[in-house]
């Protein structure tokens, strides 16, 4: 077969990826269609160029049918795509990975997908993980530990000959990728920058989402999908950001520059008399933890685990007040041995986190912020306090509603959701 006919076959095989499976449409046409015989196979770019070698096309093209061919073929395209939507290469990345056996570890994952009217290429066998005797339904880094674990027991050399699918899957960079193929549009290859990914990966997840009702979507598939339109935010970093930035406000707040002791700079700018800063420059956090009879166990023990959580982050003592309708004795926690003082707080009637808002601002001295962690159903403060407060609303799902504070006066970023 000529190079122009294998381009031809690849296109139409294309389409009939799309025409059976059309939520895969947005990725499939962004990919940029090359020939090299430097792949066993097929592979993919972390820039979404794909590349088939000739050879292997020709030898499925005389395998079967029209028919027959087009459906290896499809499964082609949508096995590479399908290291890009899954985002392979980057997690790859983060897990620093083995290129060959993560490659094989990807491939187990995307490979348990039965597509009706797909079929894998009769003569060149892809991996399945019935073939290492494992389950299937598994994520990539699953799998990866469980070949490194086969590998690092047996001393052997068993996933060595596997193919190299290039950087869509691994994330490095291959020969291949940068010359030595031919390409059906320009000669160099296309950049796609992380925001076009995604915008293909969500537009992807979309058709699925919109086409699961039809009954044959793999579950894992719809799963991606759930999660790649509804993802689940990290929230403890976004607590993270939220306190750091509430800290250095209040702070700023209460550190100036004073003329009462010299600067250490002072012989630089002489003969200048620069101020210094003065104050106390440790910063001062206090949690209201919601301790009323709505609060579950699981509850207050989330919110615990949140206050132990700021103390090991920021490493600073945290005053916390239960509270239910009104507030109690504060506890100071200054180290991860202190659990013991928290093991039983006072509280069980009614709620009004205001009172403990309150005596929160209240202490002497007074905190720098506030985190009242709640289950939501309490009184709110009307307005905000000049003191930073942040509300962490503790639920079991986020399809959980509870009721929140106004907005305005409060904003959106005074308040965090905890998922259980």
């Amino acid at each position: 077969m000529t190079h122009t006919e294998i381009f031809t076959l690849l296109r139409f095989a294309r389409a009939y990826s799309a025409e059976k499976l059309p939520w895969f449409a947005p990725a499939l046409f962004r990919c940029r269609l090359c020939l090299t015989e430097a792949v066993p196979v097929a592979a993919i770019s972390v820039n979404m160029d794909i590349y088939f070698n000739p050879r292997a096309v020709a030898v499925i093209a005389a395998s079967g049918t029209k028919e027959e061919v087009l459906a290896q073929l499809a499964f082609l395209w949508v096995h590479e795509i399908s290291h890009i939507l899954r985002e392979h290469a980057e997690r790859a990345t983060e897990f620093n990975a083995d290129a060959q056996l993560w490659n094989i570890a990807a491939d187990l994952e995307i490979n348990d997908s039965q597509w009706q009217g797909l079929t894998p290429p009769k003569a060149f066998k892809g991996v399945f993980p019935k073939d290492f005797k494992l389950p299937e339904g598994q994520i990539t880094e699953w799998y990866y530990r469980k070949l490194l674990d086969k590998s690092n027991s047996t001393k052997s050399s068993s996933t060595k000959g596997f193919a190299d699918e290039g950087s869509g899957v691994h994330g490095q960079l291959r020969p291949w990728e940068i010359t030595g193929h031919e390409s059906e549009a320009s000669s160099n290859p296309q950049e796609l920058t992380e925001l076009q990914k995604e915008i293909i990966r969500r537009g992807v997840a979309h058709e699925i989402s919109m086409a699961k009702t039809q009954g044959n979507m793999p579950a894992g598939w719809q799963r991606w999908a759930d999660e790649k339109l509804h993802p689940q935010i990290n929230w403890r970093q976004v607590l993270k950001k939220r306190m750091t930035v509430a800290i250095a406000q209040g702070l700023g707040m209460r550190i100036d520059y004073s003329y009462a002791r010299p600067s250490r700079r002072q012989s630089t700018y002489n003969p200048i008399l620069p101020p210094s800063l003065s104050g106390n420059m440790e910063p001062r956090v206090a949690c209201v933890i919601d301790t009323s009879g709505s609060m579950s166990d699981a509850y207050i023990s989330q919110a615990l685990a949140e206050v132990f959580a700021i103390l090991e982050t920021f490493h600073i003592p945290v005053t916390l007040i239960p509270c239910d309708a009104e507030a109690y004795q504060p506890i100071t926690v200054a180290k991860p041995s202190d659990r013991f003082k928290v093991t039983q707080l006072q509280g069980g009637g009614g709620t009004d986190m205001v009172a403990g808002i309150t005596a929160a601002l209240n202490l002497t001295p007074p905190p720098d912020t506030v985190l009242v962690l709640t289950d939501g159903y309490t009184n709110y403060p009307p307005t905000p306090y000049k003191t930073r407060v942040i509300f962490g609303i503790i639920k079991e799902s986020l399809q959980h509603t509870t009721p929140l504070p106004n907005m305005p006066p409060w904003t959106k970023d005074t308040v965090l959701d905890i998922i259980l």
